[in-house]
């Protein structure tokens, strides 16, 4: 049994989420700019109501009070754009930091913007599909058509661009608490916040949630068909009279705000319970690329250099695939190293030796001919631990000083060379523990230490083979 089933299984029992890891894993802002929305079924460009803004009490509500008027729609669309692009306009300093110019102590957290949304539909919606929709918009050819309307699609489309694994621009809210919480419910329910936040704040209202109007993008049908459709008759006929214009706004703009109140309510206290957890190690390192991603992208939108492909080329899909697999790769190491609780599904499943030193041989016997002789570790381990001979594993050591004078952690990579009828694991050092001056890096005996199976971050250059392969070519022509 994986660690994950006893967890949500233990989750059922107590009828209560359970804790998936100790630390928060994601960077939050200060201030982050939060969205909640409708838009019309099979119409992302169309929103019915949006609630947006960097203040829990003092949201911004737009609504389409006739989402079918393209007038009205260019309206709504124009005063979230004006929104977005206000806010993201505090973080668009002029230069960006270098990283090898370090960051200095008064700037020690990065400063980032930050895009909350309740649910991952809610941020394809928007970052994809409504970027899409703006960025190509030409103002001069369509007098209704705002200039803001392309800067913002041109951000939103950055942020799509964003959404990779340990990337924190973009947070949508129902993964970041099933990053951090097992829930007793099915996976796919988890994409509903509202159920999703009480299994883990108030148990006792799991019911109610669960038949809570969704946190959109798409709207509920039956709500669509009572609420919305009579808030749209009432709009038409308070528009048509002489004088009123401004009851039909609060008309439209009441029935949003009824609407979506609970799922703007729910996003903040989503991050109040993150936010109680604390950050782990890694995270202001992962900032920091999103800091400075995002600060080049903000130098292309003032020199108007701001560009999208519509279809990628073969070349920058085979690059970004190579990205997500390193930043997965490293999304995984980097948790598991800062959390405990993390790090034990990885002893539970197999991958990592977790367990007591029994001795330690500093001068261990040389292997295969070799002059220099290789410290060996003897572990008892806590599980049944049956990887092969020839494993490498890696302890990861305390901080140490280098000679620059910077902190480093340095790994001592190890070799599994045997396995007794005691089930003692024997481990030979392979490298960074060997000289003499280095035999501190070892654990120590009688300790409880983790073998974990990530090897340190090495710097590889962007390696584009000759030919690339069959999956990101072009069919050939007859």
């Amino acid at each position: 049994m994986s660690l994950d089933v006893l967890l949500g299984l233990t989750a059922v029992a107590n009828r209560r989420a359970v804790p998936r890891a100790s630390q928060c894993h994601v960077h939050l802002a200060r201030r982050p700019f939060v969205v909640v929305g409708y838009h019309v079924p099979g119409d992302p460009g169309s929103p019915l109501g949006i609630l947006c803004g960097d203040r829990r009490d003092q949201p911004r509500v737009i609504a389409a009070g006739e989402p079918r008027d393209y007038d009205e729609r260019w309206r709504t669309l124009t005063e979230f754009a004006l929104n977005l692009n206000g806010y993201l306009g505090r973080y668009a300093m002029p230069s960006a930091p270098s990283r090898r110019q370090g960051r200095s102590p008064a700037r020690a957290r990065p400063v980032i913007p930050q895009l909350v949304v309740p649910n991952a539909d809610t941020a394809q919606w928007l970052c994809q599909e409504l970027g899409l929709l703006l960025r190509y918009l030409q103002p001069e050819r369509d007098p209704r058509i705002s200039p803001a309307l392309p800067v913002a699609g041109a951000h939103l489309s950055f942020f799509d661009q964003q959404r990779v694994p340990g990337a924190s621009l973009v947070l949508a809210m129902t993964e970041v608490l099933a990053q951090h919480w097992k829930t007793g419910q099915l996976p796919s329910m988890d994409s509903n916040l509202a159920s999703q936040l009480a299994w883990i704040r108030r148990p006792d209202t799991i019911l109610e949630a669960e038949n809570a109007l969704p946190a959109g993008p798409v709207p509920d049908p039956e709500w669509e068909r009572k609420t919305y459709t009579r808030s749209t008759k009432v709009f038409n006929q308070l528009r048509s009279v002489a004088g009123r214009p401004g009851d039909a706004v609060r008309e439209a703009s009441n029935t949003v705000w009824e609407a979506l109140e609970p799922a703007w309510k729910a996003v903040w206290e989503s991050l109040d319970a993150v936010n109680e957890l604390p950050e782990a190690e890694h995270v202001a390192e992962r900032a920091g690329g999103d800091e400075m991603q995002w600060h080049r992208h903000a130098e292309r939108v003032r020199g108007n250099r701001a560009y999208f492909r519509r279809r990628p080329r073969q070349l920058q899909v085979f690059r970004y695939l190579n990205r997500l697999e390193r930043l997965t790769g490293n999304l995984d190491r980097q948790m598991a190293l800062d959390d405990p609780q993390i790090m034990a599904r990885h002893v539970a499943s197999g991958d990592a030796l977790s367990g007591t030193v029994v001795k330690v041989l500093p001068e261990g016997t040389g292997r295969q001919g070799r002059r220099q002789p290789r410290p060996i570790v003897h572990i008892r381990p806590d599980l049944p631990f049956a990887r092969p001979l020839g494993t490498h594993l890696w302890f990861h050591c305390a901080v140490e000083t280098s000679r620059a004078g910077n902190p480093v952690r340095p790994s001592v990579e190890l070799e599994i060379t045997g396995h007794d009828a005691d089930g003692i694991v024997e481990l030979t050092v392979v490298s960074n523990a060997i000289k003499r001056e280095h035999h501190r890096r070892l654990p120590l005996p009688d300790t409880r230490q983790v073998f974990a199976p990530f090897e340190p971050p090495t710097f590889r250059p962007d390696a584009i083979p000759d030919v690339l392969p069959w999956t990101h070519r072009e069919p050939e022509e007859d």
